[in-house]
């Protein structure tokens, strides 16, 4: 994972969140396996695990630690406090009802995006229920982080940032493709962004999940920063034609237009 060497940082703590995200990606693990897996002493692996189980962090099922349900209380709260966080579920859930697709906001953190609120159209159920169906691949989890360059949200922020900081971004995370249609090389980049800004809203043509479109806009907050972004996303089949070019932009500038409204009336946070 990239890290910023110019910032201070205690080692200890450190390895204790090392320790979190190999027992999460390796879907639990034994003592063992995180040494390991780390590099560490078997004695140091125990001393953290120990303490991150007895504050709650970790679950310990036989000899294999899993991450704790603590982390879900962290979640709640960090996602409620969001500024505005009940008015924009309220145009997450709008813009479904709009437009029958899977709609999210999702908001940036350190040079990703994550999704803080998301709405499934009504046939979600069904289409996952088919086998090869991208649907499923696409689910925007709450919590769920995404390369900014990849996904249609992401992009429609990039587009409100000034130069400087997607350079940034680019230099802390790459281009990485996430499918052949996948943005990556920055000249590329730059042109769609450039395009986004001219449109006012983006769109991603199969650059996450081949099979599924998405578009997006950019939220932003009273003081005019960048409170995150609304996308609307479908398969490729339904999100075509008229729909991708006028349906959903439409629609989608007009629940943003509201939101943005209502926060400014919604005063303070």
């Amino acid at each position: 994972m990239p890290t910023d060497g110019d910032s201070p940082t205690v080692k200890t703590t450190q390895t204790s969140l090392d320790i979190l995200a190999t027992i999460r990606d390796l879907d639990g693990a034994r003592l063992m396996e995180i040494a390991d897996e780390l590099g560490v002493a078997k004695s140091t692996a125990h001393k953290h695990l120990a303490t991150l189980e007895k504050n709650g962090y970790l679950l310990k099922e036989g000899d294999t630690y899993h991450i704790g349900l603590k982390f879900l209380n962290f979640g709640e709260y960090a996602r409620n406090r969001w500024p505005g966080f009940d008015l924009i579920t309220d145009a997450v859930a709008e813009l479904t009802e709009r437009t029958d697709e899977e709609c999210d906001f999702v908001a940036e953190d350190h040079g990703r995006v994550t999704t803080i609120a998301e709405s499934y159209h009504r046939w979600v159920k069904y289409e996952e229920s088919n086998p090869g169906n991208s649907s499923k691949e696409y689910r925007a989890y709450i919590g769920s982080y995404y390369h900014m360059h990849s996904t249609a949200s992401g992009l429609a922020i990039l587009a409100a940032y000034p130069t400087a900081r997607v350079e940034e971004i680019i230099n802390q995370w790459g281009l990485p493709a996430k499918t052949d249609y996948t943005i990556t090389s920055q000249a590329e980049l730059f042109t769609e962004l450039d395009r986004i800004r001219d449109q006012g809203y983006a769109v991603d043509d199969q650059g996450y999940t081949e099979g599924m479109r998405s578009i997006g806009k950019a939220v932003h907050a009273p003081d005019g920063s960048v409170l995150g972004a609304l996308s609307v996303s479908g398969p490729t089949y339904r999100v075509d034609g008229a729909v991708l070019e006028r349906e959903i932009p439409e629609t989608l500038l007009d629940v943003v237009e509201t939101l943005e409204r209502r926060l400014v009336e919604h005063g303070p946070y």
